[in-house]
């Protein structure tokens, strides 16, 4: 594909996308499918919700063409639509009826087995200057990591902009990476998607995405980072480093609020990124801070990209000593805004 058609395309999808996306607001708002503020919310008027459905759509119309240019992964167009369809579902399900968190997780978990079935599992790992065997236990890490990938992209689906944001950056980046690969278009379209949507996501959002979107980005990475593990189109490891803010943050507040002895199912506020709101930063600021952090690691990752264990050995000691620093800032700054 030329340059020209990329961006034509490119600009094709946004537009598809956002006109989608304007036209569920109007539907959500007539169905009153409202995300109701409460104690817990980052918002304070009724929102729709569950917008996710229309890039979800829009990018899953433009998989099923993809086996008539790139019929070699096949079985990446057949993990992304079946998987997808099926995370896609369950949360567009959640988003209107709460489902329960086990029945969820099931869910997902049937998603992810059906990729590693369709790719082959992960039976090894690029470090860069070598690859790493791992067998069957490569496939039992990669079912945890597609499972929790799913579940800590929709954690950090809590202020505007920023799932989507997240998304459009990661999306292009390892396009870019994967010049003259079946993944590369593909990841093109995938962040068009996410940007007609996010032109009505961000600050002040006129629409959230939901658990059918932000679970299905989380699913969608994790196909697109396991297939190219698997061709040596870009290793996991530098997957694991683009969206590394994501995974540092959903995991450490998992980690924090286990110690705790709180709920992990339970709804709440406890993300660095939460607690800066709460100190009344806002939305955009936040969200546009995060998205710099990954822009900056994704220029990192383009110079250093002979180099994925380095890359993401350094770059999580970095971030996990950030997040430990500033938490604890932040945490002071609220416990003193609490006793004024």
């Amino acid at each position: 594909m030329t340059p020209l058609f990329t961006v034509l395309l490119f600009l094709a999808i946004t537009a598809l996308s956002f006109a989608g996306t304007k036209l569920y607001i109007t539907y959500a708002r007539q169905k009153a499918i409202l995300d109701i503020p409460n104690e817990r919310s980052s918002h304070t008027l009724p929102t729709p919700r569950g917008g996710g459905v229309v890039f979800v759509a829009v990018f899953l119309i433009f998989i099923c063409l993809c086996p008539f240019f790139y019929p070699r992964a096949v079985p990446l167009w057949i993990s992304l639509f079946g998987g997808g369809l099926i995370i896609a579902s369950v949360g567009w399900i959640d988003d209107r009826k709460n489902i329960p968190a086990p029945l969820r997780l099931a869910v997902h978990s049937i998603a992810v087995i059906w990729v590693l079935y369709q790719l082959g599992g992960m039976p090894s790992l690029s470090l860069g200057f070598t690859s790493l065997p791992l067998g069957m236990f490569g496939s039992i890490l990669a079912f945890l990591g597609g499972v929790w990938m799913i579940n800590l992209y929709n954690f950090m689906d809590g202020i505007d902009g920023l799932a989507a944001g997240e998304a459009v950056l990661v999306s292009i980046m390892a396009a870019l990476l994967t010049t003259g690969t079946p993944v590369s278009l593909p990841l093109f379209a995938l962040a068009a998607s996410v940007l007609g949507f996010l032109l009505w996501n961000w600050s002040p959002a006129k629409v959230f995405m939901g658990d059918a979107g932000s679970g299905f980005l989380g699913f969608a990475f994790f196909c697109f980072a396991l297939y190219t593990e698997n061709t040596n189109s870009l290793p996991l490891l530098t997957w694991a480093v683009l969206v590394s803010v994501f995974a540092v943050d959903a995991t450490l507040t998992l980690f924090m609020r286990s110690r705790q002895r709180k709920r992990l199912s339970e709804a709440h506020r406890d993300h660095l990124y939460q607690q800066f709101i709460k100190a009344g930063y806002p939305h955009a600021a936040v969200t546009g801070t995060v998205l710099l952090v990954t822009l900056l690691l994704s220029a990192t990752v383009w110079f250093l990209r002979p180099f994925p264990f380095l890359l993401f050995a350094g770059a999580y000691v970095a971030l996990i000593m950030t997040w430990k620093l500033l938490y604890g800032k932040i945490s002071e700054k609220l416990r003193s805004m609490e006793v004024t």
